[in-house]
């Protein structure tokens, strides 16, 4: 391989504005425009209030530091406005992957010193949602960790000593602004009786030792699996300390987080206040919003916890969390009475976002998971709520009419699944998307208005594959999980006309018991459907169904027959001829771009495959060249290679193998040709085509390591010769996906983990 020169690149995003959960807010309390937002996956941001949006201080990270990319936390130093700090990563207790570290910066997030830290954080586990972890004062950092208890550094996080507290998993650690007193939430796992919390909140007077502040009684609801309230978010006047409360529902994946919005929880909150007389706190009044809820549960007040909380004199706000009837509660008379924003009084909402648009959420505005809520200290008629689906704005607090506005533009945190520069038709490329399903963007400059719904606007979720005709690309199908609504279902959906409109392709209902046991798992809502090709006529679809949510087995490949609308069961067989077609070997299919009767499928331990009956059947194929064991048939996080196959020359595709690089795999009727492009020790994780120098030689572009430096790369001769595409401040994180523009020389499409979709051009 030749190494050519650098090639200067600009990168913007395919706008998906907000797109997933903003955990938390923070304003700075003596400069004003100071305000920022941290992500489960996508870094932090900081508010630009000239531009009106966000600013992401991710794009230095890279493939191999995204673990920096989820902050479990902030801290401002309220001295120097310039100071920030974060605690971010991807480690948790008792897992041996993952890393943890703290960031500061000098610069209002412009630039960051890594430092290691002796504990493990997570950004994106449960309970990420509650209020800050992280504090500072007087040179002292302090940090509630999620399972390791409470530390504290005195040297800017170079070393940290472990502080003496009574509980390992801490919820928020609160410093009083003016007051000497540290509040500590928790879960109280460690001194749990049975299914019952230990005490969940604590003070401390002198910042070394601690006594419980008093909390709501807990529900000893038996829908329960963990009895007793846990604070979630904190705010403080001169003389009072606001505190919301949310009783753990069913655990889920979140154990004794499961009070949590983030996983689930959310039952019967409550909203206290504290008084501070003579330096200490004591209870003082129960705000909790009366709604008038009844339950059979007499001492259940609220279908909901109560999450983000902030007081700016006499007006206090609070959020629900979880539950049903997603709202802001407003009171402007010291908590006596409260007006509330519901997500279905659509009149209070102003929404510039196209997928956030009520005609694609059932009917309302998708206000969920707000366990933060800001007041602007310089502006207060201003506050900013978090949701799962970005940033919003309470506009109008002190006037008689608030209203609750989008202000997501800017922030890109989206999970990417896929990423196709389609050949020509209406669109220029499709944007498959966790949470959100997919996007055909049109005008690569602004949102996309499609949103993968069906006829009634009911949204498809997190598509994993989509394939499409070359010779027409208005048709094109996608792997979509339905939606945690029900209104749609999981698995295949096709358009025939650029995604105006999608079909839903049924199931090969009665073909097996095994497979029908698999169907029924893929119509619960947000289930992985599998993986899917189309056949280059448009004639059949391919579909294997996903088994244990991130498996393809043999067993469950069937053909679809578009115009007769029937399933019938593929036939596989190993490379000595024998049948598994019911076994639980992997494969993952994929069309000929150019051969209706070819389809090629690919295993879990680099086993290939070919069909030449229209999928009605594959066999195993020898293959030479050496290419590795890996797997190859992974979906969703366990993806683990991409294949592209060529646009222009049947039998042909490329493969990104991470460690082991990029190899050229060619087929023919009875075996297969692996051919290793990059030299050992390079690493590729995605590659894809674009439109090239010849009508038959497209641009190859891939990400990853060569020649000893990371970056992304183009090659317009096969990869015999490259130049990189970007610079170290344009890294944007985790890489899932990546192909060109067939019909814009030098356009790339970039489909990240963290950092959403971007598409670069030359410049």
């Amino acid at each position: 391989m030749v190494r050519l020169d650098d090639i200067q690149y600009e990168y913007s995003s395919l706008s998906v504005p907000g797109g997933g959960f903003v955990t938390g807010f923070v304003f700075h309390p003596k400069s004003s425009g100071i305000l920022y937002a941290r992500t489960d996956i996508g870094g932090i941001y900081r508010f630009d209030h000239t531009e009106h949006r966000w600013l992401s201080l991710g794009n230095w990270l890279t493939e191999f530091t995204h673990h920096l990319s989820q902050p479990i936390s902030l801290a401002l130093d309220a001295d120097r406005p310039e100071k920030l700090y974060a605690m971010c990563g991807d480690s948790r207790k008792g897992f041996d992957r993952g890393s943890a570290a703290l960031l500061i910066s000098d610069d209002m997030g412009e630039h960051f010193v890594e430092k290691p830290v002796p504990f493990c954080c997570n950004g994106n586990a449960p309970a990420r949602s509650t209020a800050e972890r992280l504090a500072f004062r007087n040179g002292v950092l302090w940090y509630g960790s999620q399972d390791e208890g409470l530390w504290r550094s005195e040297d800017e996080g170079d070393t940290w000593e472990s502080v003496d507290f009574p509980e390992e998993q801490i919820a928020f650690v609160f410093l009083h602004p003016t007051e000497d007193m540290m509040i500590v939430s928790c879960t109280g796992q460690t001194l749990a009786d049975g299914s019952d919390r230990g005490h969940t909140l604590y003070i401390s007077y002198d910042l070394s030792t601690f006594q419980k502040l008093t909390i709501p009684e807990p529900l000893c609801d038996e829908r329960c699996d963990h009895n007793g309230f846990v604070a979630v978010s904190i705010a403080a006047d001169g003389s009072s300390v606001y505190i919301s409360f949310s009783h753990g529902y069913k655990s889920g994946w979140g154990g004794w987080n499961d009070f949590a919005c983030d996983n689930g929880g959310g039952f019967d909150g409550r909203l206290w206040r504290y008084d501070i007389i003579n330096g200490a706190l004591s209870f003082a009044e129960d705000m909790t919003p009366d709604i008038g809820f009844k339950d059979i549960n007499e001492r259940r007040r609220l279908p909901f916890g109560l999450g983000g909380v902030d007081v700016c004199g006499d007006i206090v706000a609070v959020c629900s969390i979880g539950g049903h009837g997603d709202g802001v509660f407003i009171s402007r008379d010291g908590g006596r009475h409260y007006d509330v924003i519901r997500s279905t009084e659509l009149s209070r909402f102003e929404v510039d976002v196209p997928y956030l648009k009520p005609e694609y959420n059932g009917g309302r505005v998708p206000l969920h998971w707000m366990s933060c809520l800001r007041f602007d200290p310089f502006n207060t008629d201003l506050a900013v709520i978090n949701t799962g689906t970005g940033p919003f704005a309470l506009i109008g607090v002190t006037g008689d009419e608030p209203h609750i506005s989008t202000l997501c533009y800017g922030m890109e945190e989206t999970v990417h699944m896929n990423i196709y520069g389609v050949s020509g038709g209406k669109n220029s490329v499709i944007d498959l998307v966790g949470d959100l399903g997919g996007f055909a963007f049109r005008d690569v400059s602004s949102p996309c208005e499609n949103s993968f719904a069906d006829a009634d606007g009911h949204r498809y979720i997190t598509c994993l594959n989509a394939d499409y005709l070359s010779a027409d690309p208005d048709i094109f199908i996608a792997t979509a999980r339905g939606n945690w609504t029900g209104h749609t279902k999981g698995g295949v959906i096709l358009t025939t006309d650029g995604g105006d409109s999608f079909t839903h392709i049924g199931y090969p209902v009665g073909i097996s018991e095994r497979l029908d046991e698999v169907i029924s798992a893929i119509q619960k809502p947000n289930t992985n459907s599998g993986w899917a090709a189309i056949s280059a006529d448009g004639e059949v679809i391919l579909w294997t169904l996903a088994y244990k949510w991130m498996q393809l087995p043999c067993f469950g490949a069937v053909r679809y027959d578009i115009g007769s609308g029937t399933f019938t069961k593929v036939q596989v067989y190993d490379v000595d001829g024998a049948d598994i077609t019911e076994s639980e070997l992997t494969i993952k299919i994929f069309s000929d771009r150019l051969n209706a009767e070819r389809f090629y499928g690919f295993g879990e331990s680099g086993q290939l495959y070919v069909s030449h009956d229209k999928g009605k059947s594959f066999r195993q194929i020898p293959v030479t060249g050496g290419l590795p064991e890996c797997r190859m048939s992974g979906i969703d996080g366990f993806k683990g290679c991409e294949i592209r196959f060529h646009p222009f020359a049947e039998g042909v595709c490329y493969a990104a193998l991470l460690s082991h690089g990029l190899w050229r795999i060619e087929f023919t009727d009875t075996s297969a040709a692996a051919v290793r492009i990059t030299e050992d020790g390079d690493y590729v994780k995605a590659a894809g085509y674009g439109a090239g120098d010849s009508a038959d030689t497209p641009m190859l572009y891939i990400s990853g390591t060569l020649f000893g430096e990371y970056g992304f790369w183009r090659s317009a001769d096969n990869g015999c010769s490259w130049s990189r595409i970007n610079t170290d401040a344009q890294m944007y994180g985790h890489i899932v996906s990546m192909d060109g523009d067939m019909r814009s020389y030098g356009r790339v499409y970039i489909a990240t983990g963290c950092r959403g979709g971007l598409y670069g051009d030359e410049i």
